[in-house]
């Protein structure tokens, strides 16, 4: 007899649902987006010990009918497709036809569904695969789905859940992940009798995050907006004070469905290069919307990776949205008082803010009055006497952005109308803009420690590393001078002689055109010894201890890719660059802040530490206790 046989269902069923379903998280993922794809405008998904026990997904969506629901569990059963030529323009979350069957073959299930045409729905129920019972009940329009004793029948599968409490952390961050990536939609995630997660689903996504992430974060992030190539980016990302230690805080989306993409990675990152210190991640939700042809869901089994087409297209349309909305953002980081931002918080937790009406599974949210957003605290409240809005006031709310405020701004109810009659629309002015004049009129007060430069202007006083400063506008500078070609390169009266390892003298003479770019002239002198003849022109002179430390860094940071790295770049601008303990003059520390802010980024160095931080002087009164 041979040594293959044919699998028998219950087998293959099991190995199936091990593809699929790895733990309750996969189970809520495929539940909730099958209520998405249903046109469920809320959805509330409640579990018990991590899921493993009880998990239940209910939907206001458009239900199944009777003669579907017991077909939906078998395999390959699906809605969504009818040839292969329809994977090509796949617009929903599911389309296998695995997910039911592979949940209901490792677990107890019941559904109760109905359509609105119909007065009574349909209560299946189901044990490792097999249908039990099929009964009519009374429900309203929508599904329910509950899931219990996940693995019973697998317990191999079972022995690798973690924890209760790990398990419930892996759904409530795919909760996250699905109500970021469905703003329209109200989801409410419930764990042991707890709501962890309400959002509106008022088709806000910035209320997403305030109702996730808490106000914190909501007003430390900028929008995306931006198109090229036929793709589509837009969400939001952080300021970088919102950055994390690992990349938990990133979420991507591909026309609505959550994946992980290495492309959409590197090119957020890259977008935040000298903004942030190493191993610091920055925050964003990012949505890439493109057409369904252009990329594959279908390389992973429950499908959160996708490949590109075209990578470098995606990469450039991230890449750009992202560092268009850095560049047009004012970054400076304000100094506020811990135990006022705690007392902020508590005073907020006894006077929660209204509440923004949400979907409910009785009332879909076709049935809502128009979008509203939450009432954020940095945004303009109505009077309760006269209705008007009144302008935010820097001094009651911490803004961690720039605003030109008068010292005695009074309330204006009725916009000031010029005589002359209408005007020509100005163009807009980015904050990035406000900030940057607001420092050109700031008064120079001098330097504290012949480190940090003072300015002030109006209520804020204004400190600027000088070192930092400087370093980000000579790292800018040299940047540019190499990628046009300039050659900024200076004889030495001795050369200097070197002997260096055989890895240093290869890499050396693999790339010598770019050690040529970047100002050296180098010639070979012996074995594995090299001549310098020139360094680069930067001022502050060049030792021969910064040769090897660029060297070193440039070695590191190289890889495949050609050209010289930015680490290298970074290094010979530290070295350059004004040094901290050093006196200024009124007129040097005038140029240096008008170069500085001409640059890209004026915000930080190029290690990502900042260059410019702000204090009010109510947060100084603060301080000194004279106000409370």
């Amino acid at each position: 007899m041979g040594s293959i046989i044919i699998l028998d269902e219950k087998t293959a069923n099991q190995i199936a649902a091990g593809e699929v379903i790895e733990r309750p998280a996969s189970v809520v993922k495929e539940l909730v987006e099958n209520s998405i794809d249903a046109g469920a405008t809320a959805i509330t998904v409640e579990i018990k010990n991590g899921g493993i026990s009880y998990i239940r997904v209910t939907d206001n969506g458009c239900g199944m009918e009777g003669d579907d629901v017991e077909l939906a569990f078998e395999r390959h059963a699906t809605s969504k497709i009818r040839r292969i030529e329809d994977l090509d323009r796949l617009n929903t979350m599911g389309f296998r036809g695995e997910a039911l069957a592979s949940i209901a073959a490792v677990s107890h299930l019941e559904v109760r569904t109905k359509v609105a045409s119909e007065q009574a729905g349909a209560l299946v129920k189901l044990e490792g695969g097999k249908v039990v019972s099929i009964s009519q009940t009374g429900c309203p329009t929508g599904t329910t789905i509950v899931v219990k004793d996940l693995f019973f029948n697998t317990p191999a599968r079972y022995k690798f859940l973690k924890k209760d409490s790990a398990e419930a952390g892996y759904v409530s961050t795919m909760m996250v992940r699905l109500a970021l990536a469905h703003p329209g939609i109200s989801f409410k995630f419930v764990n042991n009798g707890q709501i962890q997660h309400h959002t509106p689903g008022n088709h806000d996504l910035l209320s997403v995050i305030y109702s996730l992430f808490g106000s914190e974060t909501a007003k430390a992030v900028l929008p995306v907006d931006h198109e090229e190539s036929g793709i589509k980016v837009s969400g939001f990302v952080g300021k970088p004070e919102t950055a994390r230690g690992n990349r938990n805080s990133q979420f991507f989306f591909i026309n609505g469905r959550t994946i992980r993409n290495k492309v959409l990675t590197a090119a957020l990152e890259d977008a935040y290069k000298t903004l942030l210190m190493q191993n610091k991640f920055p925050f964003c939700v990012l949505n890439v919307k493109t057409s369904p042809e252009l990329y594959d869901v279908n390389v992973h089994p429950q499908k959160l990776e996708v490949r590109f087409s075209n990578e470098n297209a995606v990469y450039l349309a991230v890449f750009h949205g992202v560092k268009g909305a850095l560049s047009s953002a004012s970054l400076i980081r304000e100094v506020t008082s811990p135990d006022y931002e705690a007392a902020e918080s508590a005073a907020a937790r006894e006077t929660p803010p209204p509440q923004v009406e949400m979907a409910s599974l009785e009332r879909p949210a076709s049935k809502l009055p128009p979008p509203q957003r939450f009432p954020y605290p940095w945004e303009p409240a109505k009077r309760a006497d006269t209705g008007v809005t009144a302008r935010f006031e820097p001094e009651k709310q911490a803004l961690p952005i720039i605003k030109p405020v008068s010292q005695n701004a009074e309330m204006t109810e009725e916009p000031v109308r010029d005589p002359a009659g209408p005007q020509e629309p100005a163009e807009p002015v980015t904050e990035a803009e406000k900030g940057a004049q607001i420092l050109r009129e700031a008064e120079i007060v001098g330097q504290v420690f012949d480190t940090y430069i003072i300015l002030q202007r109006g209520q804020t006083m204004y400190l600027i590393d000088q070192h930092a400063a400087h370093e980000r506008i000579r790292y800018e500078t040299l940047k540019k001078r190499i990628s046009e070609g300039q050659t900024f390169s200076q004889m030495i009266l001795e050369p200097y002689i070197v002997k260096l390892t055989a890895e240093e003298y290869d890499f050396l003479f693999s790339r010598m055109a770019d050690f040529e770019q970047a100002g050296f002239e180098i010639e070979a002198f012996g074995p594995q010894t090299v001549i310098i003849r020139s360094v680069p022109d930067i001022p502050g002179g060049f030792a021969l201890d910064d040769f090897h430390e660029i060297l070193d860094r440039w070695i590191e940071t190289a890889g495949e890719k050609r050209g010289i790295s930015d680490e290298a770049i970074y290094m010979m601008s530290c070295k350059s660059a004004i040094k901290a303990n050093r006196k200024m003059e009124k007129d040097e520390i005038k140029a240096l802040i008008d170069q500085l802010l001409s640059m890209e980024n004026p915000y930080t160095c190029v290690h990502g530490r900042p260059v410019i931080i702000s204090i009010s002087q109510r947060e100084l009164e603060k301080r000194f206790k004279r106000i409370v």
